[in-house]
């Protein structure tokens, strides 16, 4: 049992970098990419590590599942706030260099950073997030469309 449990803390270290980089890109603001990457890892371990052919492939779909899920608890916190007219503050970027890229939604930041700084194509992006080529070539388009009309809309 020992050698499983070492062949597990292995790949999950080899893993960390990368998956804490993409939750870092993809995850809210307000979330630490660590906790993301943390709650990933727990459902690696709640799961079995049996049951996964992909690692990567499988902790980049839980930590963007996470993201989205904190995204909409934000959304739904935003509309009660201002039912009961409460003002909030604004959340700054905490990553300079992704501050633009937090104004687009998780599967978007998904798909951008995937295809333009780790590389991938759009074939294996789709096969990710479980879409077609199309949609993945799709949502980097928007979201280049929408990054740039934001940039220019700041001067």
């Amino acid at each position: 049992m020992g050698d499983v449990d070492d062949d597990l803390r292995t790949r999950l270290a080899a893993a960390y970098p990368t998956i804490r980089r993409f939750a870092a890109v993809v995850g809210p603001a307000d979330v630490e990419p660590d906790d993301l990457v943390q709650d990933a890892f727990v459902r690696v371990l709640r799961r079995g590590i049996d049951d996964i052919a992909n690692l990567d492939a499988y902790l980049r779909r839980t930590v963007l599942n996470l993201s989205s899920n904190e995204r909409r608890s934000w959304s739904r916190r935003q509309r009660a706030y201002r039912q009961e007219r409460v003002v909030t503050e604004t959340v700054s970027a905490t990553f300079v260099d992704v501050a633009d890229l937090l104004r687009l939604a998780p599967d978007v930041r998904a798909v951008l950073w995937l295809a333009e700084v780790e590389g991938w194509t759009h074939a294996e992006i789709a096969g990710l997030l479980g879409c077609s080529e199309e949609a993945a070539r799709a949502r980097a388009s928007r979201g280049r469309r929408r990054l740039r009309l934001a940039l220019v809309e700041e001067g």
